[in-house]
């Protein structure tokens, strides 16, 4: 099993357990699979992107090779917003299928993916 494979099955299991624990019909969490799946890929995929923002600059050289040369942003932090977005949207209709008491307490306990400019400053901290 890959290491992505891996990251996956294990936010599988978590969140399904998260489920189950709030007393979720097993109907009902067949019913969230396709969320679930996805959302778990999309946590796996941000802590793989977060990896690599970590070795680069918000913003990246180019040259079009037609004279225009300059700075933009980089890929990598478009996509991580795009994966975040994501991720928080899928996280949020899973957290909407628990009772309001438990999804306070989840809430509470979801460990976060950092924001780019929380990326950034902890890169800028490092160097200091």
């Amino acid at each position: 099993m890959s290491d992505i494979q891996s990251l996956v099955e294990k936010e599988i299991t978590r969140l399904k357990n998260l489920l189950v624990d709030a007393g979720i019909s097993e109907r009902r969490i067949n019913a969230l699979e396709s969320i679930i799946e996805n959302t778990a890929w999309i946590r796996a995929k941000l802590d793989q992107t977060r990896e690599d923002i970590k070795h680069t600059s918000v913003v990246i050289p180019y040259d079009n090779g037609g004279g225009q040369k300059g700075i933009r942003e980089n890929p990598l932090f478009k996509g991580y917003e795009s994966l975040y977005k994501s991720y928080i949207q899928g996280l949020d209709r899973i957290l909407n299928a628990l009772p309001a008491e438990k999804i306070q307490e989840e809430e509470n306990a979801v460990e976060k993916p950092k924001t780019v400019l929380e990326l950034v400053k902890d890169k800028h901290r490092k160097k200091a």
